[in-house]
Order: structure tokens, then C-alpha cells, then sequence
């Protein structure tokens, strides 16, 4: 009997479908090759149970599992960014342990990541299959054997290290810390949740709360006339790209003066944003006005992602760099390499940049940096108690071009294949921070 495979399709409501399962036919042919394919959507999960869901818990689907005979496999392919939440909400309906499948369009892969961090967390078993940009044969022959083969799992989740112990600068800058939280965390972060006391109790960091509707109000505020507004788009005008406008760049430079003074006001070190809820009240996006806080020493932050932004900050404090927060986006585990990619990124680290839209929602200002090759390191303090550290240096060995994903896009060669295979396996959640590795410093060991 031929092997077949019930292929759960998450994708964001952000996102066109046609296009998402469109730009895909060749991984759907790929597998057809070894297996039946039935696409399936996680509506359909819970297909049969539904109508005793809804009696027993209000219709969450909670505990049924598809049939599955002996040669069938369930494996979830998380299409696009956005669908932690929905992933989270069936994870109880499907089979385990769970298999997952990503690949380099669309926030796939960055998506897999904080699902396979929040498997990690809640103790479930699962495997990352993701796939690279070309679907090369050998990968559908690595896909066939870890599903059907009985081989090994391609990358299995493990634990991240303890943290080691910083210098005293490092804990003495902490001490003096000041983060605001403006509007909390994006719903994706399924795994990326802190214990704020138990970490304001280790290191003395204070944390603002702050309704988005103040960083609303602040941005309306902002006559497009302001000195500040003028001086940005001044300089800035040159690199708009595409189809953005100078009214564009406009509303991201009143986002920043909107942030820049929130920041006075609170009197904030740092801060990170929950970007997205401003796309439709202010019809603007941040990216640019986090990446000049980020060059004038204010530690900035996208989606609501506080590891994410205690990374940034330990990069500062310990090696006095700014930060690059970015997505993992593609693999290819025959060069070694991970690409990188997201919206925003400090101007100081690149040498060049265009300003074309933000990537998934295709308004507002991006940034399209072209960074500097040479050697990098990669940093993620991640856990509840940001108690747990992964830290690897590789090179830096091109920026790419892809439409589809986010703007600021570069190319990370690892030093062996077996820290390539750790970087995959280690819980992080989807953000990376990376910064040049020039230089000594930083935790001792």
C-alpha cells in the first residue's frame, strides 16, 4: 500500500492563499513522488468531534486525533509566519509526536521555530523537516526516510544552555535598565513569554507597561511638519523604492518622533513594540523608526518579543554593538548555511539600504539594508526566567533578494555541519539577534 501523507496546512490570514500554496507546487510535487498527499486545513482536524467538542468545552478541539494507519503520516506545514496561535489552539488534535514541515517563503521557517520552542516547553515530542529554497531531490529523500525509513529525526528539539555568567558591567548596566512594553506581546510569541518578576528580581531591569493606544494618540499628534520629520525624510528621501511615497516615509518618520518621545516621557533604556496592532489605527509600520533608536542607543525592538529584546540589550551591554533582530528564513544543510531576513535593522550596520514597504503587510516603510560580509556572531537568551543562552559565530557571506520575505535578508555559514545542526535543535523561539563577532567579551564560562 502506498505511504500517504495528511498534509495540515497553517497559513495567515495576512497572507494571499493563492499565492501561499501557489509558490509551493513544487514542494506538493516533490512529495508526491514517495507519497499520496491529502491537504487538509486545521478546521478539519477535529473532523467527526466537533458537534461533543462544542457540548463539552465551547468547540475547542481538544484530544482527537486523526485516524492514522501504519503507513500514513500526519505532518503540519506551517505555510506562513502568524500561526503559532492557531497551531497552539489543535496541537491537542494531532497525532504524536508531531512532525513538522517548513520551508523559506513567507515566515515559514521562523514560525516552525517558536512552535518547536513551545513542544519544547509543554514536553511533546516533535521533528522539523524544513525544507530548502531549490526543494532539492536530496531533501525529499531525507523527508521519505525520516517519515518512512524509520531513520533519524532530522532535528529534534533540545533544551538551550544554562546562562552563563556575565561580567559585572554586563549586571550593572541591567541594574539601570528601563524596558517599555507597548502593547504587550504579539499573539504569535507562543513561546516567548516571561516571568517579569522573577527577572526584575535577578537583575533589577524595571518594565513599563503602555497601552498602544497612547503610542496612537502620540503619532496623530505628530504635525507632518515637525523639524524631525522633515530632517528624516531630508535625508532619507533618496532611497524610497517601489511604489512607497514620500507621504510614506512621512508617517514612519512621525512613528519615531510618536516612540522618541514616549521614551523621554517614561525614561526608557529600551523598548519593544507589538508592531503590528499600529497597521490599521495609524496606517504606518515602525520599522523605521526602530532601527534609528536603535543607532541613537535606545535598545528597539519588533513584536512585543522580550528575549528577543533582553538579547539586544546584552549585546550592548557586553560588546557594545547594536543588533540585528531577525527571522530565521531558509536552510540548506549541505552549504551550512541559514538565511536571515526581517523588516527593520539598525542603519549603522549596513552599507547601503532601500526603503520599499514592510514585507507582509505591503504598507508602511521597510528596510532593505545590504549588510557587511565578514564574521558574526548569533545570540538568543531565551526561558522563562531568560535563564537559558545560545551563542555560535559563523560568516556572514552574502545578502539576498527574495520577494517573498521580509526586506533585510542575509546569507549565515556555520563553522561545521554539527553546529548547523545545533542551531536547529536548540529551543529559541523565532527570533535570532546577531551582531559582528570582532572581538572578545561577553559571559565567561
Amino acid at each position: 500500500m502506498q505511504n500517504k501523507i495528511n498534509l495540515v496546512i497553517f497559513a495567515s490570514s495576512l497572507h494571499d492563499n493563492t499565492s501561499v500554496i501557489g509558490s509551493r507546487s513544487a514542494l506538493f510535487e516533490g512529495i508526491r513522488q514517495f507519497a499520496e498527499l491529502d491537504i487538509t486545513y486545521p478546521s478539519m482536524l477535529s473532523a467527526g468531534r466537533q458537534s461533543l467538542n462544542r457540548l463539552i468545552d465551547g468547540g475547542q478541539p481538544r484530544g482527537c486525533e486523526l485516524p492514522c494507519e501504519h503507513n500514513d503520516k500526519t505532518v503540519c506545514f506551517i505555510a506562513t509566519g502568524g500561526t503559532e496561535e492557531i497551531f497552539r489552539d489543535f496541537v491537542d488534535a494531532l497525532p504524536h509526536p508531531v512532525l513538522l514541515l517548513s520551508d523559506g517563503l513567507h515566515n515559514s521557517f521562523a514560525a516552525a521555530f517558536e512552535i518547536m520552542s513551545y513542544l519544547e516547553q509543554h514536553g511533546i515530542d516533535g521533528t522539523l523537516f524544513n525544507a530548502p529554497l531549490d526543494y532539492s531531490p536530496d531533501f525529499f529523500q531525507q523527508l521519505e526516510h525520516g517519515l518512512f525509513g524509520g531513520g533519524e529525526a532530522l532535528s529534534s528539539v533540545l533544551q538551550s544552555d544554562p546562562l552563563p555568567k556575565f561580567p559585572r558591567s554586563v549586571v550593572k548596566a541591567f541594574e539601570k535598565t528601563k524596558v517599555g512594553l507597548i502593547g504587550g506581546a504579539s499573539g504569535w510569541l507562543i513561546s516567548s513569554g516571561i516571568d517579569r518578576k522573577a527577572v526584575t528580581e535577578a537583575y533589577g531591569a524595571r518594565f513599563q507597561d503602555i497601552e498602544l493606544n497612547e503610542l496612537e494618540e502620540a503619532y496623530h499628534a505628530v504635525p507632518e511638519d515637525a523639524p524631525e520629520v522633515g530632517k528624516i525624510c531630508g535625508r532619507m528621501a533618496g532611497f524610497l523604492t517601489g511604489d512607497r511615497t514620500e507621504a510614506d516615509l512621512t508617517d514612519a518618520a512621525r512613528m519615531y518622533a510618536a516612540l522618541r518621545k514616549i521614551c523621554a516621557k517614561y525614561e526608557l533604556n529600551a523598548l519593544t513594540l507589538k508592531c503590528f496592532g499600529i497597521l490599521g489605527t495609524c496606517r504606518t509600520t515602525a520599522c523605521l523608526a526602530l532601527s534609528l533608536l536603535n543607532d541613537e542607543g535606545i535598545v528597539s525592538g519588533c513584536e512585543g518579543d522580550i528575549p528577543a529584546l533582553w538579547t539586544m540589550l546584552y549585546v550592548k551591554y557586553a560588546y557594545g554593538q547594536p543588533a540585528f533582530m531577525a527571522n530565521p528564513a531558509s536552510s540548506n544543510r549541505k552549504e551550512c548555511t541559514i538565511d536571515f531576513a526581517h523588516c527593520t535593522i539598525p542603519v549603522s550596520m549596513v552599507h547601503g539600504y532601500r526603503l520599499p514597504s514592510h514585507f507582509e503587510s505591503q504598507t508602511g516603510i521597510g528596510i532593505a539594508g545590504s549588510v557587511p560580509s565578514g564574521r558574526y556572531r548569533i545570540v538568543k537568551i531565551s526561558g522563562e526566567k531568560l535563564d537559558r543562552y545560545y551563542e555560535t559565530e559563523g560568516d556572514l557571506i552574502m545578502n539576498t533578494y527574495i520577494p517573498q520575505r521580509c526586506r533585510t535578508q542575509i546569507r549565515f555559514r556555520f563553522s561545521s555541519e554539527a553546529e548547523f545542526d545545533r542551531f536547529l535543535r536548540v529551543s529559541k523561539g523565532n527570533h535570532i539577534i546577531l551582531c559582528r563577532a570582532a572581538g572578545p567579551g561577553g559571559p565567561s564560562r
